[in-house]
């Protein structure tokens, strides 16, 4: 396979119609690293962090794609980033044990999902739409049928060592053949999880859809980062005031925060505090502990 950490995307040339293809592999295991989650937990913290890269591939933005889940269920919270200079981050919190057959609304105790598109020198737009469905591509195409009036099927699949997916999508513009679309879904339909993640794009793309003419564009890589770091910290302890943060330290000693993206910790003291308050939020140049 050639395509670990990528994204590539493909055009069909006869059709209006546009397909995207990631492939996860360190960045995903990184990312998976963080404890608590396990079985269905985990593998929809993985395909989310596909949806996203896949999103803000096919939006062609200038920006990010954030999605976003809070609830009430074992699954408690899922957050997932992916911006245009291909860096993906995210996060999920389990905090009990998930029915591997329960509905992704049991899952995640809510009933919506958010997305939000931040592009440069624009208002972030924000999209909200309900979750349904077995699976978290159920509710995705969902949102785009509705929302975007964008057919939309996404394909999704996640293990351990590998997230993958694959997005296709019907754009504005005439047929060919007014089967086209129908049989286009159809045919992606039949992938199987083990050729999503292990064939290269262009040998699953010939075994999927042999009989269309196809334009591959060049692949893009994709890594994890987080763009936490002292500075956004101390901008936090700002939001909290000086009179909370004052009652943390009394009673800890120290104010201690961890990115739940990353785990990086960032550590205040006394001192440190006070030259954040002092200095309109300047924060001092200790080191972080990873």
């Amino acid at each position: 396979m050639n395509n670990s950490d990528q994204s590539q995307r493909f055009l069909f040339e006869d059709h209006p119609i546009r397909g995207q293809h990631v492939s996860l592999d360190q960045s995903w295991q990184e990312i998976a690293q963080q404890g608590g989650l396990e079985g269905r937990g985990l593998s929809l913290l993985g395909e989310a962090l596909v949806v996203v890269a896949l999103l803000v591939d096919t939006l062609k933005i200038e920006g990010s794609v954030t999605l976003q889940i809070r609830g009430t269920g074992p699954l408690e919270l899922l957050v997932v980033e992916a911006n245009s200079k291909h860096e993906i981050r995210g996060t999920a919190r389990q905090v009990g044990e998930i029915d591997e057959q329960a509905d992704i609304q049991q899952i995640f105790g809510s009933d919506v999902l958010v997305i939000t598109i931040k592009t440069e020198g624009a208002e972030p737009h924000q999209g909200i739409a309900p979750l349904r469905g077995i699976k978290l591509s159920d509710a995705l195409e969902y949102y785009f049928a509705t929302s975007e009036q964008l057919p939309t099927h996404f394909c999704l699949t996640c293990d351990a060592k590998n997230a993958s997916g694959m997005l296709i999508q019907k754009i504005p513009g005439k047929l060919k053949d007014d089967d086209a679309w129908d049989r286009v879904l159809h045919l992606a339909a039949t992938v199987t999880d083990d050729e999503l993640q292990r064939l290269a794009l262009g040998d699953l793309l010939r075994r999927l859809f042999n009989e269309e003419t196809l334009r591959l564009f060049d692949s893009r890589t994709i890594k994890f980062a987080c763009s936490c770091s002292r500075e956004r910290t101390a901008a936090m302890l700002l939001s909290l005031g000086k009179a909370e943060a004052s009652e943390i330290l009394e009673s800890e000693g120290e104010i201690s925060v961890s990115c739940e993206f990353c785990s990086a910790n960032y550590s205040f003291d006394q001192i440190d505090v006070e030259q954040v308050f002092g200095e309109g939020g300047a924060a001092p140049p200790n080191a972080t502990t990873h």
